[in-house]
C-alpha cells in the first residue's frame, strides 16, 4: 500500500514538473520550416486592351508576408472567368475555371514587372482575372486584386487626320473610322482620346476628357515649342473602354501668324505744328504698338516710324509742301516675328501754305 501511494506521489511530482517547464518555455509554437513561409498577395493587377485581345500586367512580388525575403518563384496561376455580358452579375463569384500555368525562370528581384497576353477572348464577353504567386508544392500566395472588363473588337484608326493653326490655338481634325480592326463595318457611336507629347520626348500625355466629335481645338499648347499629336476611337462598351489603334503621330510648331484687325477711327487734322493724327486704340492683349504710312501728291509713300508707337496718336512734323496728303496705319503685334494687321482705313488732310 504504501509502494503504490509513494507511485501516486512520484507521478504528481513529474506531471507539475512538466506543467512548469511547458508554462515556462517561451515558444508557443514550433518553429515554421524553411520554404513554407508564403509570398505577399499581389495587389496591383491590371489590364489593357491590345488588337488581339488583353494585355494583363503585375509587379512580381519580393517579398513573403512576414517580410523577409522571397528567394524564389516557381511561376503564377492565372484565374480566368468568361460568361457571356448577359450572365454577368457584379458581385456575384466568377465562374473560374482551370487555371493558367505562368512560368517564371528569373530571380524575384530582377523581374519587377510581368507580362501575359490572353489572346483566347471574343467579342460580347465579360472576363475576370486574378494572379496568385506560386513559390513551390503547395505553397501558393493569396489572390490578387480583381480586374473585370468586357471585350470588343478595337475600331481601326481615325483617317485624314490634319492639325492646324489659328489664332487661338491648333486645330485638329479627322475622319471617323468606319471599320473595327477584324473587317467589319463600326456599327456603334465612338469617342476620341487625343494624345500629345513635346517633340523629341516620349512621353505622351492626354488630353483631359474623350472627345464626341471629329474635331478639337487645343488651346493650352505652348507657343515656340514644337508638338506631336495623334488620336485614337474609344468605344464604350458595358463599361470598359475599348481603345482603338492610333492615328499616324504629326508634328507641329504652334507661332503666332494670325495679325490682329486693323485700327479703326483714324482722323488726321492739319494745324500749325504739322498733321495730328487719332485713332481708336487697340484693346487686344498681344498689340505692341502701330505703324504710321503717308502718301503725299507725287504718289510716294513714307513710312513714318520703325518701332511701333505705343500710343494712338502721332504728329508728323515733317514740312510738307502744300497738297492732299493721305495716312493710313497698322497694328503690330508681340509674335516673333511680329505680325503687322491689315491697313486702317485712310484719313486725307490738305496741306495749305500761305504765300509769302
Amino acid at each position: 500500500m504504501n509502494n503504490i501511494a509513494w507511485i501516486i506521489s512520484w507521478k504528481r511530482l513529474i506531471i507539475f514538473a512538466f506543467c512548469i517547464l511547458l508554462v515556462s518555455c517561451g515558444r508557443k509554437a514550433p518553429p515554421v520550416p524553411p520554404g513554407t513561409l508564403r509570398p505577399k498577395a499581389i495587389k496591383d493587377l491590371s489590364y489593357k486592351i491590345i488588337p488581339d485581345g488583353i494585355e494583363l500586367k503585375w509587379s512580381v512580388p519580393v517579398r513573403n508576408r512576414d517580410g523577409s525575403p522571397l528567394v524564389r518563384i516557381k511561376g503564377f496561376r492565372l484565374l480566368k472567368a468568361e460568361m457571356p455580358l448577359e450572365e454577368y452579375c457584379e458581385g456575384c463569384p466568377p465562374p473560374f475555371g482551370q487555371f493558367i500555368e505562368v512560368p517564371f525562370d528569373a530571380k524575384p528581384e530582377k523581374a519587377r514587372k510581368m507580362v501575359y497576353e490572353d489572346r483566347t477572348v471574343r467579342s460580347g464577353k465579360q472576363y475576370i482575372y486574378k494572379v496568385c504567386t506560386v513559390k513551390g508544392w503547395l505553397n501558393v500566395s493569396d489572390t490578387s486584386n480583381q480586374v473585370s472588363l468586357a471585350w470588343h473588337v478595337l475600331p481601326s484608326a481615325p483617317s485624314g487626320f490634319m492639325v492646324q493653326l489659328t489664332k487661338d490655338g491648333i486645330y485638329l481634325s479627322w475622319q471617323a473610322p468606319s471599320k473595327w480592326t477584324d473587317g467589319r463595318p463600326v456599327d456603334k457611336g465612338l469617342l476620341y482620346r487625343i494624345y500629345r507629347a513635346r517633340t523629341g520626348m516620349d512621353k505622351w500625355k492626354t488630353l483631359p476628357g474623350l472627345v464626341d466629335s471629329t474635331g478639337y481645338l487645343d488651346l493650352s499648347a505652348k507657343k515656340r515649342a514644337r508638338y506631336q499629336y495623334k488620336v485614337a476611337a474609344v468605344l464604350p462598351y458595358h463599361g470598359t473602354e475599348i481603345e482603338g489603334l492610333c492615328t499616324p503621330e504629326t508634328t507641329v510648331q504652334p507661332t503666332d501668324i494670325i495679325p490682329s484687325a486693323a485700327p479703326v477711327g483714324l482722323v488726321a487734322v492739319w494745324s500749325a505744328d504739322g498733321v495730328e493724327l487719332f485713332w481708336q486704340e487697340e484693346t487686344e492683349s498681344d498689340i505692341s504698338g502701330y505703324i504710321v504710312y503717308r502718301k503725299g501728291p507725287d504718289e510716294l509713300i513714307d513710312k513714318l516710324n520703325n518701332r511701333p508707337l505705343p500710343v494712338s496718336r502721332f504728329l508728323d512734323r515733317t514740312i510738307l509742301p502744300s497738297g492732299l496728303y493721305s495716312y493710313w496705319i497698322t497694328a503690330v503685334d508681340k509674335a516673333d516675328p511680329p505680325n503687322e494687321s491689315p491697313l486702317s482705313d485712310i484719313a486725307v488732310v490738305e496741306v495749305v501754305k500761305e504765300k509769302p
